[in-house]
């Protein structure tokens, strides 16, 4: 990506549109520095390249920019999600559209015009009136659907500690219920995530077993809230629950912020760890005993983390960790002897029987 010279990044957002080639969208925001406060520039640029093989060509991206969008706020946070339209019980359309959360306390829709490829602000109350008239600035927030797309729900935390949770029957864009709480200072992150963790079926089962598994309908779902300085909460259950259930994490060093979350099974044993790092160069990971939150392991970095996520970008078929920090990217991999040890022993456990719970009739 190309910047024209005293410009800023303050954040950015990527997707792939399509599910069997490379067509990524890049959106990033970025400010144009003054030492005039009325003259401060902000955009929105938003970057598409489509590669007919698997490789993935950043020069190419960077040089076919669909949108440069003047903004009349300072953006924060920009993320993605699908944007459904249902006639009754029929899913007409689902695609990915741009979220921006800005210092006009607003958030902005950025949907893409199909006839020239462009992307252009939309009007978000119609699709998504969960996001109508938040108390102050958007910090960050959160969307997880279920059911089939029919349903989502939508976590958001504000600069002033003000966090809202809302369920929306999508069909008709209707709010079922929502929750609110103060926290009396900055929300950092929320986090929406399941208890159980969906895999898509691969293409050579699917030959031999027809039958494709379903979702499940009645999830259990839990939201992590990180917030500048009291201890992350985790409210579990929030379907059934709402905010009513939850559990504060130790808090170690009172002095740091809290500035990211994430979910993650880095020991392969089927449980969710949190991950949260801190203005204090650390790395904390959670684990739950069965009664509470525990710290099970903390790594320490060179400098401030802004970020933390948990994906495969090597292509191998194990993810990695992957931590933003002030000064540079971190990927942590997995060593490869205990991945195969964990996997050799999970497929003896589905392929060989245990003898002694064997009958004979």
């Amino acid at each position: 990506m190309f910047l024209v010279e005293g410009a800023e990044i303050i954040s950015m957002d990527a997707f792939n549109k399509s599910e069997t080639a490379n067509d990524f969208v890049i959106g990033i925001t970025i400010i144009k520095n003054s030492t005039d406060l009325h003259a401060l520039e902000t955009f929105l640029n938003i970057y598409s390249g489509w590669e007919e093989t698997k490789d993935f060509n950043m020069e190419v991206i960077s040089q076919n920019c669909l949108n440069n969008i003047e903004l009349k706020y300072i953006p924060y946070q920009l993320t993605h999600t699908f944007l459904t339209v249902w006639l009754g019980d029929n899913l007409l359309n689902k695609e990915i559209v741009f979220l921006l959360s800005g210092s006009d306390c607003k958030i902005h829709m950025y949907q893409e015009n199909k006839l020239n490829h462009t992307y252009k602000e939309m009007e978000i109350g119609e699709y998504f009136p969960e996001f109508l008239k938040p108390p102050t600035v958007v910090m960050w927030m959160d969307i997880y659907y279920y059911s089939e797309y029919s349903k989502r729900l939508t976590a958001f935390g504000c600069e002033c500690g003000y966090m809202r949770l809302c369920c929306v029957n999508v069909k008709i864009s209707t709010i079922l219920y929502n929750f609110s709480t103060d926290f009396n200072n900055t929300i950092s992150s929320v986090y929406i995530y399941p208890n159980e963790r969906n895999f898509k079926q691969p293409t050579f089962i699917k030959d031999v077993y027809a039958m494709e598994p379903k979702e499940n309908t009645d999830p259990v779902i839990n939201l992590i809230v990180t917030n500048t300085l009291l201890p992350p909460v985790c409210f579990r259950d929030i379907l059934r629950h709402g905010l009513r259930r939850y559990d504060a994490l130790p808090r170690l060093d009172l002095t740091s912020v809290l500035t990211s979350t994430e979910i993650a099974n880095v020991n392969f044993d089927g449980s969710n760890q949190i991950f949260i790092g801190t203005s204090n160069h650390e790395l904390i990971a959670y684990e739950w005993d069965g009664e509470e939150w525990f710290v099970s392991n903390i790594r320490t970095f060179a400098s401030p983390i802004f970020g933390v996520k948990y994906h495969d970008i090597t292509g191998d078929g194990v993810k990695e960790l992957i931590v933003l920090t002030m000064k540079g990217i971190i990927i942590l991999q997995h060593d490869i002897s205990n991945v195969n040890e964990v996997l050799l022993n999970k497929l003896k456990t589905i392929s060989i029987p245990d003898i002694k719970r064997l009958t004979l009739n």
